[in-house]
């Protein structure tokens, strides 16, 4: 390991920044990029993943300076160390699928929630999510929205947001998380009340894995259903 890489507290307002800078970014992307793409000829549903894949790559981006800017090797056993990218042991796993239970029955709550509040207040939501035909176009862009996020939120700031937040650190990461969502705002109430739960595991067990999985499984679960409404 990289003995020169340093792990710096990360202040609120750099949080916000390393946040909202991305969220600012992804509503560019949605209402500027994927119009323009579809313009150009491309197929909607390819210009919608382009312009999504255009953020996690930007993510990844982010997380590779920020660990060469803190000194860190980009060597993969130094990287993953840092990035706390571990395996699965039984307290892991523990941890992991208690949550992600409590988080999909709280996402299916809260998706009836909104929609009541929705109809009670005479609001329509815009269509943020084009559904995607292509399987294999979209495993891909699933693998790169898990993997980037949270080697991005999990991996390299979490453990930043913990030397300076402690015990509550997962909750400003969730809380902001959620705020990143920008491009969809009308859903970010609703995710505040439930994007803490992967940060909050990955502290507990100071593992990025789990939320890897959660992420993964929590998104997989809508591509998966995407696939079986097919013809």
């Amino acid at each position: 390991m990289n003995t020169n890489g340093v792990v710096k507290p990360m202040k609120l307002w750099q949080s916000l920044l390393f946040f909202l800078l991305p969220g600012l970014y992804g509503v560019f992307a949605f209402y500027v990029l994927f119009p323009i793409l579809v313009r150009w000829g491309m197929p909607e549903e390819f210009a919608y993943g382009t312009q999504m894949l255009s953020v996690f790559l930007l993510l990844i981006l982010a997380a590779i300076i920020g660990l060469r800017n803190d000194g860190w090797s980009l060597h993969w056993e130094t990287a993953q160390d840092r990035l706390r990218i571990k395996g699965m042991d039984g307290t892991a796993w523990k941890w992991t699928l208690i949550f992600l239970f409590l988080s999909l029955l709280l996402g299916f709550l809260l998706n009836m929630l909104g929609q009541f509040v929705f109809e009670k207040i005479g609001f329509t939501a815009p269509d943020a999510d084009i559904p995607l035909t292509n399987i294999p176009f979209m495993v891909i862009v699933l693998i790169f929205n898990i993997i980037c996020e949270e080697i991005w939120w999990r991996g390299y700031i979490l453990p930043r947001q913990e030397l300076e937040h402690g015990k509550w650190a997962f909750l400003v990461n969730g809380i902001l998380w959620a705020c990143f969502h920008l491009f969809k705002w009308w859903a970010v109430p609703l995710m505040l009340l439930r994007n803490w739960m992967v940060p909050l595991v990955a502290q507990r067990t100071q593992n990025t894995t789990p939320g890897i999985v959660m992420h993964f499984i929590s998104n997989g679960i809508s591509v998966l259903l995407t696939i079986l409404a097919m013809p």
